[in-house]
């Protein structure tokens, strides 16, 4: 009842009132945001081969927006032999009717627990990573990122690298890992999550109480990947308390089909989530992404609003196939290829950035490069209408 008390008397303060939960720790409670619909302001175009500070810019996985400075953390998943694990510092300059520019101003070496650099895919596969999702925690000023893992079925035995949820300080020094579910680890058979299927996008309650954590795609044991003509294969979203770092719920996310068929038939093809963002504790942004090689056109972005309220929380369920659950409601809030850009890439991250001048918040989306030959990255800006 007290606590009850503590945040009936923090609502009644100012849109954002600083409170303190039953263990005496802060936080903030934040009016949920509200999106009808998203516009386009305009892109932003990284080429290929652009270099910073010693490093070559692209392969962009992840995005936040750091509201006391205006500037942005931008992941790289480029997990080549010549580059470190890193993250960028950059400024991005648009309004409400154009995109303007971006400037980086800083790069970041992620480091493992023991304080060295991870090492490259030639030196050695089994440490190497696969980094996807970047967020930066306001109340203790340091991020929280993450790795999908590798699972390199080639040899005998297959290498094995576990996805893992990290906090780090702003130089990249490791602090703490966030403790996995066991059914998410990367077994050497088939019985394990897939390869490229481990957390791909993760975003923080604005009370920072509450981390979310999303699969990419199924778990072996919850069934096939989407398929051409294939829905409602599910994924699954993680919530995690913060302060322990420990998963307090899962729910079921149901993919769409792939979009299109692969040209030829027997090409790599894909559908999984690549980033959520947070509107309450309640209800998510979910970014869901379509891939087929050869198809016309080969790729397909949309963003749902997604209800948690109702699904059933499915932590018990070592597997979904067959079982009596509820899951997520989602609903249609942008199909990217409405907006008439001339190609996108593989889109995986998104934030929401400043308010525009209108009052209006910003969202923006971030690609990484290796869906299309000229292996560009993209900076798209929306305005976002509540």
């Amino acid at each position: 009842m007290k606590h009850l008390t503590r945040i009936a008397a923090c609502c009644s303060l100012a849109f954002l009132a600083a409170c303190n939960d039953d263990n005496g720790n802060p936080f903030v409670i934040n009016k949920p945001i509200q999106v009808t619909s998203l516009r386009f302001i305009g892109e932003q175009i990284v080429p290929f081969g652009q270099t910073f500070n010693g490093t070559t810019l692209g392969g962009f996985s992840s995005i936040d927006y750091r509201a006391d400075n205006g500037s942005y953390y931008i992941m790289c998943d480029d997990a080549s032999a010549l580059q470190p694990v890193r993250y960028y510092t950059a400024n991005l300059n648009f309004n409400q009717n154009q995109f303007s520019g971006v400037t980086f101003t800083s790069v970041t070496t992620l480091k493992r627990p023991d304080g060295s650099n991870f090492p490259s895919l030639a030196a050695d596969r089994n440490n190497a990573i696969d980094p996807e999702g970047i967020r930066y925690d306001p109340t203790t000023m340091r991020i929280i990122w993450s790795s999908e893992g590798i699972r390199n079925v080639t040899l005998t035995p297959p290498t094995l690298n576990q996805p893992f949820l990290r906090e780090a300080n702003l130089d990249g020094s490791y602090v703490a890992d966030f403790s996995v579910p066991s059914l998410f680890r990367i077994q050497a058979t088939e019985n394990g999550t897939r390869s490229n299927g481990g957390f791909e996008g993760i975003d923080l309650t604005a009370d920072g109480r509450y981390l979310f954590a999303a699969q990419e795609e199924p778990l072996y044991e919850d069934g096939p990947r989407a398929d051409v003509g294939v829905a409602n294969s599910p994924t699954r979203i993680v919530q995690f308390n913060k302060a322990t770092r420990q998963p307090i719920a899962q729910y079921a996310y149901q993919l769409d089909a792939v979009h299109q068929a692969p040209n030829p038939s027997n090409q790599f093809r894909l559908n999984g989530i690549v980033e959520v963002l947070t509107l309450s504790d309640k209800k998510l942004l979910v970014m869901e992404r379509s891939f087929a090689v050869g198809a016309t056109p080969d790729y397909s972005v949309k963003i749902y609003e997604v209800e948690l309220a109702g699904a059933t929380n499915i932590s018990g369920l070592n597997s979904l196939q067959g079982a009596n659950y509820k899951p997520v409601r989602k609903r249609l809030l942008l199909d990217v290829a409405s907006t008439g850009i001339r190609r996108i890439d593989n889109l995986e991250g998104m934030t929401f950035g400043p308010k525009l001048p209108n009052g209006n918040r910003s969202l923006i989306l971030v690609s990484d490069d290796n869906f299309s030959n000229a292996q560009i990255s993209q900076f798209l800006a929306f305005e976002v209408r509540p």
